[in-house]
């Protein structure tokens, strides 16, 4: 993504997009959309387009990213939004957040002026930038999403981040993209697209003068959503890791809409989805699965001591299972927290953080295989 960093839409002209065969989108902080704001639905539509048109008070977009060290000892998460976010309205804002193998921990929010986001034959494009401040993240990837370079460039942190995908782009329902079947809409409001499910990640930063370099693996994905986060989203579990041949994503997650819980899980070997399931409840004739919270395990999720004290969580991973009846097949990964990347408030009663961790697992009464995991929680304070 990140290969063209310095192919700005401050720097090309209309004229010239066109002739290149390329089209931008160009959002800048504190404009707001009169009307009604409408959030793609439509599932043909590459997942790195914007996906609304237009912002106001309420309206979001985020483009989000995860990587994991290959001992699991660190591990990072960053993020670049559009629209209404953490209480910023209207904002065009980077975060980052990163833990070393001692357990020391980085966290950094800014904001631009303007995002652009250019959609070429081959490759899209997405750069923050603020002239005041100098800072400018961007973002480059294959149309295939295949490869995605970050680079990112600040007062502060310098340095580029690549992902090499190991697994399909695919819609909560785990569909491959692109199929018109195929449905972002997660839960009440709550629209979401798996760009990368799983990649091989090479992340080469300085941060503060401090090098943060790692081999491992990571994925990024896209959320678009009528409100924010803290109004729609009562708790959730997000996990994606590879173990041997197998690649997998698992989502559970309960609405404060409706109180309901959503769940999907997916496993992939290569570029196909081999089982797939939104199911929890157990079947004779279709697929199945569990996502549910360990407690056996060493590590337990803690706030940064530099920052607002919160409790441990009481949990310290998960065990993710999958059932296939008609294929007369069962998976199951046990997944261990390794490291906090961070967790901090999200609103008055839930927090939310995020982890890196170890897994083990495969086919029940077949080879066992060892890995790694990233991912994200939001549970109760």
């Amino acid at each position: 993504m990140f290969l063209l960093a310095t192919f700005l839409a401050s720097a090309v002209t209309a004229t010239s997009l066109a002739k290149l065969g390329c089209t931008t989108d160009t959002v800048h902080a504190g404009v707001s959309t009169n009307g009604t704001i409408r959030m793609n639905e439509n599932p043909l539509l590459p997942f790195d387009s914007p996906m609304t048109d237009g912002f106001n008070s309420t309206v979001g977009e985020e483009w989000s990213f995860e990587a994991v060290s290959e001992d699991g000892k660190a591990g990072m998460g960053w993020m670049l939004s559009r629209g209404t976010i953490a209480g910023n309205p209207l904002a065009q804002r980077s975060v980052i957040t990163i833990v070393w193998p001692n357990g020391t921990r980085y966290m950094e929010s800014d904001f631009a002026d303007v995002s652009t986001i250019q959609m070429c034959k081959d490759s899209t494009i997405g750069t923050w930038s603020n002239e005041t401040s100098g800072m400018n993240w961007s973002f480059e990837s294959s149309n295939d999403y295949s490869h995605t370079v970050v680079t990112i460039d600040s007062a502060t942190i310098k340095g580029t981040i690549t992902l090499d995908s190991l697994s399909p782009a695919v819609y909560p329902n785990g569909l491959v993209y692109p199929d018109s079947r195929g449905n972002a809409l997660f839960a009440p409001y709550i629209y979401w697209a798996e760009t990368v499910p799983v990649a091989t990640t090479e992340v080469n930063l300085v941060v503060n003068g401090t090098p943060y370099t790692t081999k491992g693996i990571g994925g990024r994905e896209r959320n678009w959503n009528s409100f924010n986060w803290a109004s729609l989203s009562l708790t959730w579990n997000m996990l994606r890791a590879t173990a041997g041949p197998y690649t997998l994503m698992a989502w559970v997650y309960t609405s404060k809409v409706d109180g309901q819980t959503y769940f999907t899980s997916m496993i992939m070997e290569g570029k196909e989805v081999v089982f797939r399931t939104q199911e929890r409840e157990a079947s004779t004739t279709s697929t199945f699965g569990s996502f549910d919270l360990a407690y056996g395990g060493a590590v337990h999720l803690t706030s940064d001591p530099s920052g607002e004290p919160l409790p441990p969580s009481k949990h310290t991973g998960y065990v993710l299972e999958m059932v296939d009846p008609e294929a007369n097949k069962h998976w199951k990964f046990e997944i261990d927290y390794t490291q906090t990347v961070y967790l901090f408030p999200s609103s008055n009663v839930t927090r939310v953080g995020g982890f890196v961790g170890a897994l083990k697992g495969g086919l029940v009464g077949g080879p066992q295989y060892l890995g790694r995991a990233s991912g994200n929680v939001q549970d109760m304070i």
